[in-house]
This record gives structure tokens, sequence and C-alpha cells, in this order.
């Protein structure tokens, strides 16, 4: 038997997330009145992922005295339950719910007071219109660099800039002809690099028209020391600034460790894909705020003309309430 303890406004509310997490064989186990609502102890004989020990247990066995204000307060557990929910590590989620509460007191409103507990978790470095030097897009096979170049692109000339488009085919996998057609252009209209001294080449051409660019890198494994000495190396010769593009898809160990990983190799930035794709988006929050990566971009929906939004804590917070749709973010967020 899995238990959990949920808060809540009313004893109503408490029920239907019980209900709506556990499933309809959940059983109500006990319920007490508390400060602001109610706290329900419930118990279901699934094995579902998403059940964690109560905090009482949790801190009992670590041999720690958890603070009451802290456990019987329904909007601090309401934060921490839609973290948990939506996959996010155990310390991760209690972190985060904590100081949800002790940097906006006076709030009711669950995405307000998570948005006031990542601004102390994580940060926000935006390109701007136009990015000072040339991006490098890196990532793991599968997340979103040749799209997530196109996107750059098509923002900038919304903004009235220019960002030039480089496929870096160093691996011979056609990149040129995929971001060509990502933006519906000539494959003769996409500069690109079969060889670290071709891009080194092209980006000094560049340079010379005082212009910027985006290179799209083939993808990068962030186990393989070989490929990651790689990515340093050539971030150094031509001094672009690397750039992590990762999926919200994934295990959040995984997630964790690629981050780790980018990290060492010097990259400060990133932008998150597939939030479109997946519902459960804790692992890679957690992920980036434990490497210390700044997060610029949220990807939204697949559309090449549109769905890349700066990143901020009030557009995180909206789509880590429970399932949110990723569009979400767009409504009625501060930049």
């Amino acid at each position: 038997m899995r238990m959990k303890m949920f808060a809540a406004e009313s004893l109503a509310a408490a029920k239907a997330m019980i209900f709506a997490e556990m499933g309809d064989d959940a059983i109500i186990l006990s319920e007490r009145k508390i400060p602001g609502g109610v706290e329900v102890r419930a118990a279901t004989d699934k094995l579902g992922g998403g059940m964690v020990p109560t905090e009482s247990h949790l801190l009992t066995r670590l041999g720690a005295t958890p603070d009451i204000r802290k456990v019987e307060n329904p909007l601090r557990n309401r934060v921490r339950d839609a973290l948990l929910w939506h996959g996010a590590p155990q310390r991760f989620a209690d972190r985060l719910a904590d100081l949800s509460i002790e940097n906006n007191p006076d709030t009711k409103d669950p995405a307000t007071a998570m948005a006031a507990g990542l601004d102390h978790l994580m940060s926000y470095k935006s390109l701007g219109r136009l990015p000072k030097r040339d991006i490098l897009l890196v990532g793991a096979p599968g997340h979103g660099r040749t799209a997530t170049a196109a996107k750059l692109t098509r923002r900038a000339a919304a903004k009235g800039a220019k960002l030039i488009p480089v496929a870096a085919d160093l691996d011979a996998t056609a990149g040129r002809a995929q971001l060509a057609a990502y933006l519906k252009l000539e494959n003769r209209q996409i500069r690109s690099a079969s060889s670290p001294d071709t891009l080194l080449t092209q980006l000094e051409r560049i340079s010379a028209a005082k212009a910027r660019c985006v290179i799209d890198m083939p993808a990068i494994i962030p186990s393989d020391k070989n490929d990651m000495a790689s990515l340093t190396d050539l971030a150094t010769v031509i001094r672009a600034e690397p750039v992590l593009v990762i999926s919200a898809e994934g295990h959040p160990e995984d997630q964790a460790e690629a981050a780790r990983a980018f990290a060492a190799a010097g990259v400060k930035r990133a932008i998150i894909t597939k939030l479109d794709v997946v519902r459960r988006r804790g692992g890679i929050v957690s992920a980036l705020s434990a490497a210390r990566i700044s997060l610029s971009y949220l990807v939204v929906t697949p559309f090449i003309g549109g769905g890349l939004v700066e990143a901020s804590s009030n557009r995180l917070a909206k789509v880590l309430i429970e399932d949110s749709a990723a569009e979400f973010a767009l409504k009625g967020a501060k930049k």
C-alpha cells in the first residue's frame, strides 16, 4: 500500500486531487482541519510513479524534525504536489515549495507562489534582439537543434535583425538540407561547413560583414568524453557561445547528468524544447537548476514561425501547475 498526504482549501478539493492522482480505488485514511484548509491522508494499492512518502515519514526517516507550519500549509503542499506530479525529484520539490511560501507569503495563487520560488532557484538570460556572440547550438540527438536554429533565425528577422543560419554538417548528415527545409529556402541559400576549418572560414566571412550567426551543430552525446572535449575545443577556437538545446522528454536522472556534462563543457544557457509534447516537465527544470544553467527560451509549439518564448519564472510556473498545456505559458505571463 502506498500513502500520501494531501492539503487543500476544502475536503472536496482534497478528494478531487486524491482521485485524480491515485485513481478511483483510493481510500481516505484520515482527515483533519489545519489553518487555511484541510489535510487528508489517502492510500492506494497501485504502485504509481507519482506516489511519495508524506513529509513527516520522510523527515523522521532522515532524523529531522519537520517544520509544522510548512507541512500544514496548503499552498506550500499544492506547489510541492504539482512538482512531484511533474516528476521533479523530492528534494527539489520540497525546496522550491518552501521558497514559494517564504518569498511570497501573501499570495493564494499556486502559480504565483511557485514563480517566487523559481526566482531563487533559476536564472534567465535571453539572447536578446541579436546575440553579442555567434551562437553554437549543442545537444543530444533528437532534441530539436535544427528546428531551434530556424526558430531563432525567424525570431531575429521578426525583430528587424539578421541572424545568419549556418549548418555545421561535420558528420555528413544532411544538416544543410534540413535547415533549408525548415526555413523554406534552397540549399544554396544556407551556409554550410563540412569540417572545422571550413566552419572557421565561414565565420570569419560573417564576422567581416559585421553580422552574427547561429550554428546548428551535429548531435553530441553528453556521456561521451571525446564528444565533450571536441565541443570545448571547437567553442574556444571559433569563439562562439555554446547554448544547450535540451528536450523536456526523458528520465530526470538522464537529464541531470546531461545538464552537468554540458555545464562542465562551458554551457551557461539553455533552451528547453518539446514542452508541447510532454506532460511532466519537472525533471528538466530541476536538472538545469542543479547544473546552474540559465534558461533563455521555452519552445511551446512545433511551428517554426512561433512558439519560442523568452523564459521567466512566471512562464515556467504556468507550465508546472499540474498538466497545463504548454501554450498556457503565453497567457498573461510577464517577461
